[in-house]
């Protein structure tokens, strides 16, 4: 695991969390995929080597935006889920996707996550939200108390 220096920027604090290519593609297996176990991330089409896997799962575990649990069915096997902070990334997330489809014309939206991101993107928010155990009413607006106010940085 990265080692991260204290920083007042919050982009530079967000990217020392999500700022490689693997954490993003790991949330993004997560929240849109329905995946939750270490051997399906490692099917991903991206071909996630097992060592940065293992290492990414610790950070994103370790940085709050996961719980791994044991999976009941196999006491050798963990079960990944997302928190509520990371549930929080989900608008971020739905814009670079928006980003990648106007500036990427080589990207496939014919899959139902797309489709919803293109035609129903609240409904898409609320439906992830609502499969990981998180209400609609906790969706919009909610930026936690440190964002609201404090200093001008």
């Amino acid at each position: 695991m990265k080692k991260r220096s204290p920083t007042v920027c919050p982009i530079v604090f967000s990217l020392d969390i999500l700022g490689d290519k693997w954490s993003l593609v790991i949330l993004r297996d997560i929240l849109m995929r329905d995946k939750s176990h270490f051997r399906q991330f490692l099917a991903s089409e991206e071909k996630i080597a097992s060592n940065i896997l293992s290492d990414r799962l610790e950070s994103l575990a370790k940085d709050g935006l996961l719980t791994r649990e044991e999976d009941p069915s196999n006491k050798s096997a963990a079960i990944y889920k997302p928190t509520r902070k990371a549930l929080e990334l989900l608008p971020m997330l739905f814009e670079l996707m928006r980003w990648g489809i106007a500036y990427n014309p080589d990207v496939d939206t014919s899959g139902p996550v797309m489709r919803q991101l293109l035609q129903d993107p609240d409904g898409l928010h609320v439906g992830i939200l609502k499969k990981f155990g998180h209400g609609a009413g906790q969706r919009k607006g909610h930026h936690g108390a440190r964002a609201r106010g404090g200093a001008g940085r």
